[in-house]
């Protein structure tokens, strides 16, 4: 069972796949500090907080959704 906390939780693959952008550059964020990560398990995971976080004040853009017709 998926607790809420853990649906919360981002991999780097997942935030770079929301940023449009590559895993390296979500990597160099996170090591840059202007991105919050925390290892978990051998994991590195992103809280959604520090998504939006990252999103408003413009490190992160969210990808913008195709919208079909």
């Amino acid at each position: 069972m998926v607790t809420a906390q853990e649906q919360r939780l981002f991999t780097i693959g997942r935030v770079a796949q929301r940023w449009g952008i590559s895993r390296d550059t979500v990597r160099r964020l996170v090591n840059s500090s202007a991105l919050h990560s925390v290892l978990i398990g051998g994991r590195r995971l992103v809280s959604l907080t520090a998504i939006e976080k990252a999103e408003s004040t413009g490190v992160g853009v969210a990808r913008k959704r195709r919208v079909q017709d």
